[in-house]
């Protein structure tokens, strides 16, 4: 892996050396610097989950992605510097249909002196900034909201989030066992091309800011602030590219000359 290439990336010009406030920085820079997005799914283009393909999408060219690309690189980024890093299987809360099937959601546990944390940069607005230790009922605060880790079974570990009731809702559950990269390929299959599935169904780019966050979809530009939150409606597709371009810098057209359809791919 190039290393450099990856760190300038994320605008990182820190330390290397493995300790916590290293992991806790190469996070925070990773979520300011590569967006959560489904644009392969949304334009037919499928995802190739190895690791120098991802290399490819998200630093040449300074894509994004979602969990399994996202967290799947991040986790080649650790190792290579020299972290302990292993990659976990998350199942997905639903609040209407509870958690969804192993496999569904891919994050990281570093461990670092004697204690182990969760890692996680392809999770949106349900994760905190910085990683989690696996502490439990633990709340850890920032300026997105609270967040801790309860016990959900013999086997499984849970995110959760504070909503504005002060009731903790589940983000995901997790277990601790170490898993492939290759252990997630049904599961981003299933991604990609269901109907059932929440990425095939509207686009989604989203990024944090030093600020708050931007979000658009298909129907709407969000610009979460402390002090408020600036929506304005998109238009049409051709509004949705272009606020894609001023926004995330990212050109549909980079990626969708020569795509390989995701029906093509077996």
């Amino acid at each position: 892996m190039d290393i450099k290439a990856y760190l300038n990336r994320i605008r990182y010009t820190g330390e290397l050396e493995t300790t916590l406030a290293t992991l806790q920085a190469l996070h925070y820079q990773h979520l300011l610097a590569v967006p959560l997005e489904n644009l392969n799914t949304q334009y037919g283009q499928a995802i190739v989950l190895e690791p120098d393909a991802l290399f490819d999408k998200i630093v040449t060219q300074r894509r994004g992605g979602f969990c399994y690309e996202l967290n799947g690189l991040f986790y080649e980024l650790l190792r290579a510097i020299g972290f302990q890093v292993k990659r976990i299987s998350g199942r997905v809360y639903d609040p209407g249909n509870g958690y969804n099937d192993e496999f569904d959601h891919l994050a990281n546990i570093v461990h670092i002196d004697g204690s182990d944390w969760l890692v996680d940069v392809g999770f949106g607005r349900r994760f905190p900034l910085h990683p989690m230790p696996l502490t439990l009922n633990q709340t850890h605060e920032d300026r997105t909201g609270r967040y801790q880790l309860s016990r959900y079974d013999a086997d499984y570990l849970c995110v959760e989030q504070q909503d504005e009731a002060g009731d903790w809702i589940p983000a995901y559950r997790f277990t601790e066992t170490a898993r492939e990269l290759t252990d997630f390929s049904a599961m981003c299959w299933f991604h990609q091309t269901s109907p059932d599935s929440y990425f095939t169904q509207n686009k989604l780019c989203t990024i944090v800011i030093p600020t708050g966050r931007i979000t658009l979809t298909d129907r709407t530009l969000k610009i979460t602030m402390p002090d408020r939150v600036v929506e304005q409606p998109v238009v049409d597709q051709n509004d949705f590219e272009r606020l894609l371009l001023d926004y995330f810098g990212i050109d549909v057209k980079a990626f969708t000359g020569n795509r390989e359809l995701v029906q093509s791919v077996t």
